[in-house]
């Protein structure tokens, strides 16, 4: 973290970090946007842009602490969430509870989407899982979902490849996180993601780096515009990790 910022923290996982880290694009002069925003608005001509994206992989309780540091910063972000998991139920009450309070606090909700291995699984055929899926997240949450996120999860499938073919707007959305399209961010940004093993990856054009910039650092060179994948189940309150360089 750079020194110009008012409580700095060290480079890690913790919300401390995550807090600092935001302050510290606050401060820098970023504007941050949901991924739906992006999608509808498109980049603004010397903005410094930010666009804070969050995957519930795994323990949406880890959500809400992410959440209500970027909403009482003034920040909205998007979070997909999983609908055909395995390791929560999105419906259950805990959890849809967290959703409905992440909606409260101004957060898009995105759907985190499976296709090719919910398929392999079950025989479902994909477009009828996202939409049976986008509609069952609306009619509980009381939102339009805009967008989808192809999850990578441990299996044969890479569930990317079933978006790659099938355009968001053919399932009735405005976007996929990774197309050319609706959301048109990932090849023309700096992609920054969390996680493999402690250290952050960085793309550029698309393509893969050596860069393990942490986003903190990311934000303190004022790269922009910046599309920052975190997973919540990775942040914690107090934990003894921290992201070496």
């Amino acid at each position: 973290m750079s020194a110009a910022s008012a409580t700095p923290s060290p480079c890690s996982y913790r919300h401390e970090h995550f807090r600092d880290t935001l302050a510290l694009g606050l401060e820098r002069g970023y504007t941050f946007r949901t991924c739906a925003d992006y999608a509808a608005k498109g980049p603004v001509p010397e903005q410094l842009l930010a666009v804070m994206r969050h995957d519930i992989d795994l323990m949406p309780e880890r959500a809400p602490a992410m959440a209500l540091i970027e909403a009482e910063l003034g920040i909205q972000a998007t979070y997909f969430v999983r609908v055909h998991a395995n390791e929560y139920n999105a419906f259950g009450h805990e959890t849809l509870a967290i959703l409905r309070d992440l909606v409260d606090m101004g957060h898009e909700i995105g759907l985190h989407a499976e296709p090719l291995d919910l398929q392999a699984s079950a025989g479902v055929e994909p477009v009828r899982a996202i939409r049976a899926s986008v509609a069952a997240l609306e009619g509980v949450l009381d939102v339009e979902i805009e967008g989808v996120a192809s999850h990578n999860d441990i299996t044969p499938d890479n569930n990317l490849d079933y978006f790659r073919r099938t355009p968001a707007a053919d399932l009735g959305l405005s976007y996929e996180a990774y197309d050319d399209s609706g959301l048109d961010l990932f090849a023309k940004s700096h992609y920054v993601t969390d996680g493999h093993f402690w250290y952050w990856r960085t793309f550029k054009g698309g393509e893969l780096t050596e860069d393990r910039s942490c986003l903190c650092e990311h934000f303190d060179a004022r790269r922009a515009p910046v599309y920052a994948l975190l997973h919540p189940h990775l942040w914690f309150a107090k934990h003894f990790q921290r992201v070496n360089h």
